[in-house]
């Protein structure tokens, strides 16, 4: 029997594919939820994760069929005017198979429970939810037995010594020696002690599995899906064709989960496209993007820290087929140094790209206050204390709940550890002569991307409780005071010891999905947007959306993005062979003007636009600066 069992497993692992698929599409109508996750195992000895149990109320599919079928619904045959919606949602970190199915389901059943109010707007648009699982691991559990047999061979001969030593001295042999040596073998045994405690809360090994498994993978995820839309579309009538919009692709991502989206951002977007080259390598603005973007204009003074412009900058096309809409934050394990912009950082150069950004966070994160910076304390680059501290940390300072008006006071208003952005953004600001250049810079044009809840104080349930800290509202009385140490503390204990009633137990890191509020909030900011889901059936208005905030304790400053043309304009066509081939003409005709020739006297292709400041031509924007003397000169000799 246990023969058999082994040869089955061998099975599993040498005909695991890089995926595996689970989907329903009859919870929900013109709804379909997918559980993808990618096979990466848990230690690099292993081939694949054979645990192939499905989650609750899915079936398994075949992998390629079902990116087939993903692309079917989000392009449906005969309805080429359709705007289509994709949403994923990835988990965070400590979070094995078992924990992601569970996480995954609870997302369902909300969106089953709120149906009418986030799919019944537009019951003919197209909705996939995907729920994406990296391979986490439980902290502790079977990591902390394989600790020694992991361990390399010097901090393994480090260990065996230390344990003969101290034996040495329990049996009284040498005495002389061991006595001398039973303190340096008690600092050594502790030193190792402490490296397989690292190891055992897996922080590390998930960051690892998280960058080199769980981002390549979900590229490879929505890639395979660009391919398969663009292959159907392409086959269509130009006339289809031509009407087809981009898909609408959503993330929400939780503790490390956030990590993962960024990253995957970063790899999906093309880097070379001069759209999103918005300064010089120096740092300073370039020219054409100095009016458009969020960072330009404005001063440093104390009465006018940030400037008033939110109209992004960036393009938010991704692929052939798709157009970055929501990304949605909670709990990020990601450093709160990121919302500052004196550098370029990688959550900034993904963020930019979508449309609407939503951050939720409590100061009461114990994960990320307590776990993550000890953590973390060994790689982050930082002389001082007061930096490191997590995104999802991020507190609104006021007294007060429900919407918080900031004006242009953002960075003071929001506070990570002990320090608020504002401070931690004067402290790390270059000096005068190197800030010369850059004189247009805006510290906070990152941070006001965001829109932010602070659930700090969030209550929820009958009788109202708090889900992710006790809710003691400390601001009470002063809106620049904190949860206190101690309190800290005890958060801590409730979240993390196993012994703690259930009553009593406190989710301080994923307390967000379990409150009816939050899970009504977070799923109609990322399956609507910020219009839709602030009028019926959703919220009726902007206001009573606050006021349900404001009832059970969030406090919520709104980015003025939300409120840009920018941020609401009609999505963009998908790139069909119509398109690609005006664009190659367009930048043929770009290439012949830079050489003299007038673009005037060229045939060009349709859909040629003037106006004062550029020239489209097949959606590609030239601007009149690059053609200034170009095309008014006789046509010189092409260098060879």
């Amino acid at each position: 029997m246990l023969r058999l069992e082994k040869d089955v497993d061998v099975a599993k692992i040498r005909d695991a594919p890089d995926f595996r698929i689970y989907a329903n599409s009859t919870f929900i109508p013109k709804v379909t939820f997918y559980f993808i996750e990618s096979t990466a195992p848990d230690n690099v000895e292993q081939r694949a994760n054979v645990d192939d149990t499905a989650p609750d109320g899915l079936a398994r599919v075949d992998t390629d069929k079902a990116i087939r079928d993903i692309a079917e619904t989000l392009t449906p045959t005969g309805a080429p005017e359709t705007e289509a919606d994709l949403v994923v949602m990835v988990h965070g970190f400590n979070t094995p198979r078992p924990n992601a199915r569970n996480f995954f389901a609870a997302a369902v059943a909300a969106l089953k429970k709120d149906q009418g109010a986030i799919f019944s707007q537009d019951p003919l648009r197209p909705v996939v939810c995907i729920g994406y699982r990296w391979p986490s691991e439980a902290m502790f559990g079977g990591v902390l037995w394989s600790s020694l047999c992991a361990m390399p061979l010097f901090p393994r001969g480090v260990f065996l010594f230390s344990v003969a030593a101290l034996a040495a001295r329990a049996m009284g042999w040498v005495p002389g020696l061991t006595e001398v040596l039973t303190p340096v073998a008690v600092a050594l045994l502790a030193a190792i002690v402490v490296l397989a405690l690292l190891r055992a809360i897996v922080y590390f090994r998930d960051i690892y599995r998280a960058t080199n498994y769980g981002v390549p993978d979900l590229v490879e995820v929505i890639r395979q899906i660009d391919l398969e839309v663009s292959t159907r579309v392409d086959a269509e009538a130009a006339e289809a064709r031509k009407k087809r919009k981009r898909i609408a692709l959503s993330f929400i991502g939780h503790s490390m989960g956030g990590r993962v989206v960024t990253n995957a951002i970063r790899v999906l977007s093309d880097v070379f496209d001069q759209g999103v080259i918005t300064t010089t390598l120096s740092g300073a603005r370039r020219p054409e993007f100095a009016a458009e973007s969020s960072g330009g204009g404005g001063d440093h003074s104390e009465e006018s820290e940030e400037t008033p412009d939110d109209t992004p900058a960036v393009s938010s096309k991704i692929g052939h087929v798709f157009t970055l809409m929501r990304f949605l934050l909670a709990s990020p394990d990601i450093p709160a140094e990121t919302l500052l912009a004196d550098r370029a950082n990688f959550l900034r150069s993904s963020l930019e790209r979508f449309r609407e950004a939503y951050l939720f966070s409590s100061e009461g994160d114990e994960v990320l206050r307590m776990i993550s910076t000890t953590a973390n304390y060994f790689s982050f680059p930082t002389g001082d204390r007061t930096y490191g501290y997590r995104l999802g940390n991020a507190e609104i300072l006021s007294s007060g709940f429900g919407e918080v008006k900031v004006g242009r006071r953002l960075l003071k208003t929001l506070r990570t550890g002990s320090k608020k952005l504002g401070e931690l953004a004067d402290a790390t600001r270059r000096g005068n002569a190197a800030a010369a250049p850059r004189k247009r810079w805006d510290p906070a044009a990152v941070a006001k991307i965001f829109s932010y809840f602070d659930c700090t104080d969030y209550v929820d349930g009958e009788p109202p409780k708090g889900l992710l800290t006790r809710a003691r509202n400390f601001k009470a009385e002063s809106s620049n005071a904190g949860i206190s140490y101690l309190e800290h503390l005890k958060l801590l204990w409730r979240y993390a010891w196993p012994f703690v009633p259930k009553e009593e137990r406190i989710n301080v890191h994923g307390g967000y999905f379990e409150g009816e509020v939050s899970q009504r909030l977070m799923y109609r900011l990322a399956c609507l947007g910020f219009t839709h889901a602030t009028k019926a059936p959703a919220y009726p208005s902007r206001g009573d959306m606050l006021n349900e905030c404001a009832e059970h304790g969030i406090r919520v400053i709104l980015s003025k993005r939300l409120d840009s043309e920018a941020s609401q304009k009609e999505r963009e066509p998908m790139d069909t062979p119509e398109i690609m081939n005006d664009r190659a003409i367009a930048e043929a005709v770009q290439k012949i003007c830079e050489i003299g020739v007038s673009w005037r006297d060229l045939c060009g292709p349709r859909g040629i636009t003037e106006t004062d400041e550029d020239i489209v031509i097949g959606g590609i924007r030239i601007p009149k600066r690059r053609l200034d003397g170009l095309g008014s000169r006789p046509p010189g000799p092409i260098d060879p």
